[in-house]
Formats: C-alpha cells, structure tokens, sequence
C-alpha cells in the first residue's frame, strides 16, 4: 500500500495526487475482474451445489470485499483533500 494513507497533511505535489488517483484506478479494474469471477462461481455453485463451489464463490466474495475496502478508504482520503483544499481556498478568498 502506498504512503498517502499514513499522511496526515495535505498532498505535498502533485505526484501524490496522481498516485492516489492511479490507486483508485487499479482497484477499480481489479474490482471488475474480481466480480467476473464472483458471477462465473455463482453460477458454479447454482448449478452444483458443492462444497466447492460454495467455497469458490465465498472467496471471490471476500476479495470483493476487500478490494472496496480500499476504494472506500481511497475516496475517503481523496474527499479529505478535497475538503482541505476548499478550506484552504476560502480562507484565501476571505484574506483579499
């Protein structure tokens, strides 16, 4: 995991930004090839019903969770900047 979410200030450059951005592509696509496989088990295990397949689809269910686990706290921390900025603009605006 990068070390944008053990910062606590606001991004230093852009860099950050862009890698935070880069993060939540990545989980983005990794969610989709994720939930690929979670409907391919589902229908698996709809038709087998085995300890297997219930098994497979349980896993494929887990990596979904935790790969929106990380989105969640990715925008979470992209909403924090944002917020950082507009307050940092405002107080800016407010001093003219």
């Amino acid at each position: 995991m990068t070390d944008w979410f053990r910062i606590k200030g606001s991004p230093s450059n852009s860099e950050e930004i862009d890698q935070l951005t880069q993060a939540i592509d990545e989980h983005s696509s990794e969610q989709k090839k994720v939930m690929d496989i979670f409907n391919r088990a589902m229908n698996n295990f709809a038709t087998e019903r085995s300890l297997e397949t219930c098994l497979e689809a349980l896993n494929a269910s887990m990596q979904i969770a935790n790969i929106r686990d990380k989105l969640v706290k990715s925008y979470e921390y992209y909403a924090r900047i944002l917020e950082r900025e507009v307050i940092r603009l405002n107080r800016l605006q407010t001093k003219e």
